[in-house]
């Protein structure tokens, strides 16, 4: 539905999605500054959320700054993030082994967890995985070791691929599946979407309810299903990993979004 009129009507906050729906890559999406200044003045609340863990908070914050988006750290949520948050919440004791890149570690030191690496991955329990572009193989062994060892499998997401100016690129769930190929084992817990741990850890950031939330993104998947399982409004943009096929085979299966559009710019209140 390309409805304009209704997308936002009763909205009062919005979760956005930053790979396809703000940026591809490190090329700006035109028009996003403006559409997210534009939701600001309507009296918007604004999270903006991704399921790449592979850099900081305070990376993304400065990548939103260059591309005229103005944010603050407290304002956005990475699977990473959501997975220290979750880890220090319910297993504030864990002994962690990572597989995946610098930004994850630092959220999980940054919430005073313990990571284990080298000798020690089989006293982990639990191994972390996600988005590493910088892979070898002696990260997926290590891994490996510590859940035949008995550790938790914790997935920060599952998403095949993410976009980028240069077009779709491995995404964590690589880094899962090579991990869930050799030990024969699935994630004890997923936190990125379409999971419900970060949308609900969004909503209360917010302090709103579903009924009053939408959530904006380019994946069918994560995004949208995250959103329909939350009970939020769903609005899909074409400017990312989704196509029309994804939307006729969607619709076939009874999950299309409740509105879609070809750019964030074609949102409006």
């Amino acid at each position: 539905m390309r409805d304009t009129s209704m997308a936002l009507k009763g909205i009062s906050a919005l979760l956005l999605d930053m790979d396809g729906v703000l940026y591809s890559g490190d090329r700006t999406i035109d028009g996003a500054a403006d559409a997210v200044e534009r939701f600001r003045s309507e009296g918007k609340k604004l999270l903006f959320i991704t399921n790449n863990s592979a850099s900081t908070r305070e990376k993304y914050a400065r990548k939103l700054a260059r591309m005229g988006i103005r944010t603050s750290v407290r304002s956005i949520i990475t699977s990473g993030y959501a997975t220290a948050v979750y880890l220090k919440e319910h297993s504030p004791g864990a002994r962690i082994h990572v597989v995946g890149g610098k930004g994850l570690k630092f959220e999980l030191r940054r919430a005073g967890l313990t990571l284990v690496s080298g000798e020690e991955v089989e006293t982990a329990t639990h191994v972390v995985a996600g988005l590493d572009q910088k892979i070898k193989y002696d990260k997926i062994a290590d891994g490996l070791r510590a859940l035949l060892a008995g550790a938790e499998f914790v997935a920060t997401n599952l998403d095949p691929t993410y976009p980028s100016e240069k077009g779709l690129l491995p995404g964590a769930g690589a880094i899962v599946g090579a991990l869930r190929g050799c030990s024969g084992r699935e994630p004890d817990v997923v936190i990125g979407k379409p999971s419900p741990h970060i949308i609900n850890m969004a909503m209360s950031f917010l302090r709103t309810n579903p009924g009053e939330t939408a959530i904006i993104g380019d994946r069918i998947d994560t995004d949208i299903e995250a959103g329909r399982r939350a009970g939020l409004r769903t609005i899909l943009v074409l400017s990312g990993a989704c196509t029309e096929e994804d939307l006729r085979r969607a619709k076939n299966a009874g999950a299309s979004p409740d509105f879609v559009f070809e750019s964030i710019t074609e949102v409006t209140g």
